[in-house]
């Protein structure tokens, strides 16, 4: 049995989303290690129909509109590529979930419209997918752009992935989100009793607690983990011995969404804005404002904002 602390790695969005996919599905399967390939690793998920992992996948694009009017015609915009886009696009981009739009309005006339969605969405939605593609944008570009024309909205569209490990319990509390882009370490296929027994992440009590707590803790955890290697010697698969392993034992989960949402979370797990959080959300929350941070202020200069 290890005891471990909590804690919260920030996964830097790469210009090859399919690396991000899947290094979100290996951390389901704990086989961050595999020699597999990004590309054979997606197909693999597609064939199994495991479509969630695409969520972790962040496109961008920017779409700017010509500066006359004149150029619009039956529903259309003429964009500065020399093409056309559907207003149509532009409200359903503007009434779904999975995607998020804002857009600047230049001087004397014309926009510039900022995307973000994920993979997953343009996967369910291939005519969306074949508009927006001529417009597609790295991360890069997408920020220098935002920074160009001082439009910092544009930047509460960026999407942050986040790798937390705490206890299962928690894992339960920040996954209550909805659309979620969540991908979680599974006891379902991880055989714990491969991993040389069960791994407890603290909770918030253990550290200020008496010895007599702690002890009274660890016997308690030391249970369930002979509990949990007994069934598996039994002959149980690790889906049904999961059934003994504790709310205190560790998992790790990603988690993918733009600044938008994760001010929403911020707000419920960190600031309790409807009701106290529970003392372990708060602390994973918190460990998750404080890697987000930085990388916002160096996308989009001073006094970044999360909560």
């Amino acid at each position: 049995m290890q005891l471990i602390k909590p804690s919260v790695e920030l996964w830097p969005c790469p210009d090859d989303w399919q690396e991000q996919v899947a290094r979100a599905a290996r951390l389901c399967y704990a086989s961050e290690g595999g020699q597999k390939s990004a590309d054979d690793f997606c197909d693999m998920l597609v064939k199994r129909g495991h479509i969630s992992m695409f969520r972790h996948a962040s496109r961008y694009f920017i779409i700017e509109t010509n500066p006359t009017p004149e150029e619009a015609k039956g529903g259309m915009l003429a964009t500065t590529i020399g093409a056309y886009i559907p207003n149509w696009l532009l409200q359903v981009l503007s009434n779904t979930p999975y995607a998020a739009i804002a857009w600047y309005k230049k001087k004397g006339a014309g926009r510039v419209y900022f995307i973000s969605t994920n993979q997953q969405y343009l996967m369910d939605m291939l005519r969306v997918k074949l508009l927006l593609e001529p417009y597609e944008v790295t991360l890069t570009d997408y920020v220098a752009k935002a920074n160009e024309l001082r439009y910092k909205t544009a930047l509460a569209l960026i999407r942050y992935t986040v790798c937390v490990t705490t206890q299962i319990s928690t894992s339960r509390e920040l996954n209550r989100t909805s659309p979620n882009a969540i991908a979680e370490q599974s006891t379902r296929y991880v055989n714990f009793g491969k991993k040389g027994g069960i791994t407890i992440c603290l909770p918030h009590w253990y550290k200020e607690a008496g010895w007599k707590k702690r002890l009274f803790a660890r016997v308690g955890w030391k249970v369930a983990e002979w509990w949990y290697m007994l069934s598996l010697k039994m002959g149980l698969l690790a889906q049904d011995a999961r059934g003994f392993l504790p709310l205190d034992a560790a998992t790790r989960v990603c988690y993918t969404y733009n600044v938008r949402e994760w001010k929403a979370i911020m707000r419920l797990r960190l600031l309790g804005a409807t009701g106290k959080p529970h003392p372990n959300a708060q602390i994973a929350a918190q460990m998750i404002h404080d890697v987000i941070l930085p990388e916002m202020a160096r996308h989009g200069g001073n006094n970044p904002e999360l909560v």
